[in-house]
């Protein structure tokens, strides 16, 4: 392939903006223990290795393959995405590479179809020059997944969970530098290599599946740099590099608010609470708001009052009157009117 490019943008979104992203641990309580067993190469999970072709689209294409493994689940027929659509989008165009804040906005607003937008084996000009028409994005708009659930840095096991429990393929960045770091199975060489440095390589990947090697936890992940590179355009990343470089992780998710449950909660509640509390009156709270339909049926209430449930709790405040619209002082915040709210109906 070309010279690679560095493609995944550090973030330099606000602290205050940062905080508003999707985390598992307000919605998972407790990961799934991880069955970690040596897997043969032949039986990897395996999906269509993709080509950036020296350009900075890696994030692009690493979305675009998640997407493809989560229409797997649902239909049983992988689905190749386009990245090209996915990269047109990214906010720093025309400059190489993207952040996460492209990532998030761009699947909540949906992803063409590769065989209505190439994207394989294309520079970063051929793949900015690509005429996307609009009818092409409004088909994209049937695979919109909301949102990612951000996972801890640094965690083989949570990857490794998630691939386990879900199915889904998650996107981790790592980086390296040119010296020989970026292999088969990656090594760490420049300890002090700094992750903001211009000369410093910044990747995003799809981790696919998990295995031991010589007792050592693993993950798979199918690069975007074509089949003639790494296992068949895979490596296999030791937790030993995992925890020196990996810098984001994350995987999309698409919460469904239409299973209730039949029996309602009941509880009184004493205590205002806001973002980032963490108590069983925040608990209770999930609970509540799942019933009434604004916390998501298929998330666990976990405790932690994060950007979800402050989302869910202005829902509920318009809903049942107690602020007039969205964005309205108090919103996304239960105070003593909120908390009256609540206990009208489940206390």
């Amino acid at each position: 392939m070309s010279t690679f490019k560095s493609g995944a943008q550090t973030d330099v979104r606000s602290e205050a903006e940062k905080a508003r992203d999707w985390q598992q641990r307000e919605v998972v309580a407790t990961a799934a223990f991880v069955q970690w067993a040596e897997k043969p190469t032949a039986s990897w999970r395996n999906f269509p290795i993709f080509n950036q072709d020296g350009s900075g689209s890696c994030v692009a294409q690493t979305q675009a393959k998640e997407l493809g493994i989560m229409r797997s689940l649902k239909d049983g027929t992988y689905v190749h995405f386009s990245a090209t659509d996915i990269y047109q989008r990214r906010a720093n165009r025309p400059a190489a590479g993207m952040g996460f804040a492209d990532v998030r906005k761009i699947a909540a607003d949906g992803v063409t179809l590769e065989a209505l937008a190439p994207s394989q084996n294309m520079s970063d000009a051929q793949m900015d020059d690509a005429l996307v028409e609009p009818y092409k994005r409004e088909v994209g708009k049937v695979f919109s997944v909301p949102n990612y659930l951000g996972l801890p840095i640094k965690s083989v096991d949570d990857v490794a969970s998630v691939i386990q429990a879900t199915g889904k393929g998650v996107m981790v960045w790592f980086y390296f530098n040119n010296d020989g770091e970026w292999t088969e199975r990656p090594v760490v060489k420049d300890s002090g290599l700094d992750l903001a440095a211009p000369s410093t390589n910044r990747h995003s990947v799809c981790a696919v599946d998990f295995t031991l090697q010589g007792n050592e936890k693993c993950l798979i992940i199918e690069d975007s740099w074509g089949p003639g590179t790494g296992i068949g355009g895979r490596r296999v990343i030791t937790e030993a590099f995992f925890k020196a470089r990996n810098w984001y992780a994350g995987y999309l998710v698409n919460f469904r608010f239409e299973e209730a449950p039949t029996q309602k909660p009941q509880h009184a509640f004493l205590l205002d609470m806001q973002l980032n509390d963490s108590n069983e009156e925040v608990r209770a709270l999930q609970d509540c708001l799942r019933y009434d339909g604004e916390f998501p049926s298929n998330a666990q209430s976990t405790g932690f009052f994060g950007p979800i449930t402050q989302r869910a709790v202005g829902e509920y405040q318009v809903k049942h009157g107690v602020l007039a619209a969205p964005g309205a002082p108090g919103y996304g915040r239960v105070g003593p009117r909120t908390r009256a709210a609540l206990n009208a109906q489940f206390a």
